[in-house]
């Protein structure tokens, strides 16, 4: 069977395979407490409690449940990871995902709702997946009639600690998530046509299949959940191309702004802007980090992001600046920003954004000079 690049778009018989790379460390605190509370939610259904379930996290159950304290995946990870150790019921991450909605994931469970088509909806989550705090990669492709989400066996699982138990919560809970949200985005008819799990069947496979609404197979090569390849074309309850343009937009700009404030990639981010329009190479940043260019290249790679992105990244946001705060002339800010002339820069400034330097003026009430 073969594969269609990422950014590929099929129809019938065809193939479409999207993938996400890790762009935020796990340590990074960057996200709503949401998948916490599900988690302290469920676990106080059960009878755990709830500092025993926080334990090694550094929050307790009112930093969790204030909506503006920001939490990492390894918070979570850790907290998950204590309740499946305290808890005697095997379904917990079943549970967890079932109360996961798309009004859990702010700006990006907006635009899986406001998405023109099922099939964009795919496209969506996979592409914006950073913004979710996932733990685990998520792909999908489309072949033999049947739209298929892809999640990691464990060998393939980047997490420390993952025993056999606990990649069962993760898997169970991503199951349960992806079915959840799909019928919060389509309605409750739209339900997978199977579910295939690597692992054994559990003691929980009736709950399982109640959560899925879908035939359940166990001791499978991969982890498939499947829909009908029929159904992507078809809308959400709630499409809309103007609203999800713009939510796209938005969501684009925080995962940048994420790439930029992670690890290695933020200091990076700080020697490009420490002198706007002297932008030190990767050789120099390299040896001012104390390390040679070679693994800082890779050190970015890790964190998905590469040197020329954001150089390009900061270039661009410049550009912006001095073009919606200042008068400076065209040929200024191109020289500035380090370019050969002005038409050079009209060229550079087209592809990042669309729009030529005098629309963005005239958009922002900026007089030309």
């Amino acid at each position: 069977m073969q594969q269609r690049s990422p950014t590929s778009s099929t129809s019938g018989h065809g193939e479409r395979l999207t993938h996400a790379s890790p762009a935020i460390g796990l340590r990074e605190k960057r996200f709503t407490p949401s998948k916490l509370v599900a988690l302290l939610d469920v676990a106080a259904e059960v009878g755990l409690d709830a500092d025993a379930v926080l334990a090694g996290t550094e929050l307790d159950a009112e930093a969790v449940a204030n909506p503006f304290t920001l939490t990492s995946s390894l918070q979570f990870l850790t907290a998950a990871r204590n309740a499946v150790r305290l808890c005697r019921q095997p379904d917990l991450g079943v549970r967890v995902g079932c109360r996961l909605h798309a009004s859990s994931y702010g700006m990006y469970g907006y635009a899986l709702l406001c998405s023109e088509a099922l099939a964009r909806t795919f496209d969506t989550a996979v592409k914006y997946h950073q913004l979710a705090n996932g733990t685990l990669d998520i792909r999908w492709m489309e072949a033999d009639d049947a739209a298929t989400w892809v999640f990691p066996n464990r060998a393939d699982v980047r997490l420390p600690d993952i025993d056999e138990t606990f990649y069962r919560f993760l898997i169970d809970l991503q199951f349960a998530v992806h079915v959840t949200v799909i019928k919060d985005v389509m309605g409750a008819w739209c339900v997978p046509a199977r579910a295939m799990f690597t692992q054994p069947q559990p003691p929980h496979a009736d709950r399982l299949a109640d959560a899925l609404e879908c035939p359940l197979a166990f001791d499978q090569p991969q982890n498939l959940l499947s829909y009908p390849a029929a159904w992507l074309s078809r809308a959400p309850q709630l499409a809309n191309p103007i609203t999800a343009a713009q939510v796209s937009t938005q969501c684009a700009q925080l995962l940048e702004q994420f790439r930029w404030q992670a690890g290695i990639t933020r200091r990076v981010y700080q020697e490009l802007t420490r002198s706007p329009g002297k932008f030190p190479d990767i050789e120099q940043i390299a040896e001012s980090l104390c390390m040679t260019s070679r693994t800082l290249r890779r050190k970015l790679e890790a964190e998905g992001a590469s040197y020329s992105e954001l150089l390009t990244g900061v270039r661009k946001a410049l550009a912006i600046d001095y073009l919606s705060t200042t008068t400076l002339a065209i040929e200024d800010i191109a020289l500035t920003l380090g370019f050969s002339d002005a038409v050079s820069f009209r060229h550079a400034f087209k592809r990042w954004t669309g729009k030529t330097p005098n629309q963005v003026r005239r958009e922002r009430g900026v007089a030309r000079p």
